[in-house]
């Protein structure tokens, strides 16, 4: 579970304020949900949708994380000891950002369909990298990737899939003659 993840967010907002309907995360004139919206982003461009939450309180439920009161439509979620403890796990450091150091580099993959799961992964971590999209296959970045991006790459074995660029000299073919 990542800790920039919807799923993430709700397991800590459960554990931080107790219980929570899911039809409080929704309605913007409502009072309960005034508190869950900004926590959850739904009011930014990107809104997450109702049975999205419920899909994931449903998959926290079935790990035991997360327990439901009541009937479905008035349901009251609340963490469980076993997510508590899930919680207290997560907040390992985080990895220690590397600085920017001036040198481009570019992230080329091509992860066929059937390995999506692998192709979130990625993007995820290319995030968590300060990495970003110029396609959805092609990012860029100004820091050196971590060591455990990389192992990362060879435990999922996505190495011969994902190529990695480092651009030095940048500009116009004018100003590289230049340069040289």
């Amino acid at each position: 579970m990542r800790e920039n993840s919807i799923t993430y967010t709700i397991l800590k907002r459960l554990a931080e304020f107790g219980m929570g309907q899911l039809d409080a995360f929704f309605p913007k004139n409502y009072p309960e949900a005034a508190l869950w919206r900004p926590l959850l982003g739904l009011d930014r461009k990107k809104k997450v949708k109702k049975q999205t939450i419920s899909t994931m309180l449903w998959r926290l439920q079935q790990q035991g994380l997360v327990e439901r009161i009541g009937a479905k439509k008035t349901a009251q979620w609340r963490i469980t000891p076993k997510g508590r403890a899930t919680l207290r796990r997560q907040k390992t450091p985080r990895r220690q950002m590397t600085k920017l150091d001036g040198v481009m580099r570019l992230v080329i993959f091509d992860i066929p369909e059937q390995e999506r799961r692998k192709r979130d992964v990625i993007r995820a971590e290319l995030v968590g990298c300060r990495f970003q999209p110029l396609q959805k296959s092609v990012w860029i970045g100004h820091c050196p990737l971590p060591q455990d991006f990389i192992t990362m790459i060879d435990t999922l074995k996505l190495h011969n899939k994902i190529h990695i660029f480092s651009v030095r000299d940048q500009g116009t073919l004018r100003q590289t003659k230049k340069i040289k």
